[in-house]
C-alpha cells in the first residue's frame, strides 16, 4: 500500500496517458476512415468544371525541361476561366492509364521559370494558365490519366498524351 501512495503521481500520468493514446487511436484512425469518401471521379475530354471554373487543357508536351538522368518530364498546360465562383483546388496527379504508378507536380524541383503559369487553380480571379510539370522515369510512356480535385471531393480526370 506504501507504495502505491508513493507513486500515485506517475500512476496516474501513465493512466492520462494510456487514456490520450486510445482517443488519437479512435479519433484518427477508426472515426477518420469510417468517415472516409472516395472523391467522385468526372472523366472529361478535352474541358471540364472543376473548383467553380471551367479548366481546359491547352497542350502537352515531353521533355520541355531538363531532367536528372534515367527520367523525362512531362509538361501540361491549361486554360482556367477564373471567375466569382473559382476556388482553389488540390493537388494535381498525374497517373498512368495502364499502370499504377503515379507523379506530383515536380515544378519546383526543376528549373521551370515563375511566369510559365500558375501553380495551380487561383480563387476569384480572371482566366489565367495553369502550368504543371511531372518528372516521370524513361520507362514511363502513356497515356496519362490528369486528376484535379476540387473542395467538394470530385476529380476531373483528363486524359493526356505527350
Amino acid at each position: 500500500m506504501r507504495w502505491l501512495r508513493t507513486q500515485r503521481v506517475p500512476l496516474i500520468a501513465l493512466l492520462v496517458t494510456a487514456v490520450a493514446a486510445a482517443g488519437v487511436h479512435v479519433w484518427l484512425d477508426v472515426l477518420s476512415s469510417s468517415e472516409a469518401v472516395s472523391p467522385a471521379i468526372v472523366e472529361v475530354e478535352r474541358q471540364g468544371e472543376i473548383a467553380g471554373q471551367t479548366i481546359a487543357v491547352d497542350s502537352t508536351r515531353w521533355d520541355e525541361f531538363d531532367a536528372p538522368a534515367g527520367s523525362r518530364t512531362v509538361s501540361v498546360l491549361l486554360d482556367a476561366t477564373g471567375g466569382k465562383d473559382a476556388t482553389t483546388c488540390g493537388a494535381f496527379t498525374l497517373a498512368e492509364v495502364d499502370g499504377t504508378r503515379v507523379w506530383l507536380d515536380a515544378r519546383a524541383e526543376l528549373d521551370v521559370p515563375s511566369d510559365a503559369g500558375e501553380r495551380s487553380c487561383l480563387e476569384e480571379s480572371l482566366s489565367y494558365d495553369i502550368f504543371v510539370v511531372f518528372l516521370v522515369p524513361d520507362d514511363a510512356v502513356g497515356p496519362f490519366h490528369l486528376d484535379i480535385p476540387d473542395r467538394d471531393n470530385r476529380v476531373a480526370r483528363f486524359s493526356v498524351e505527350p
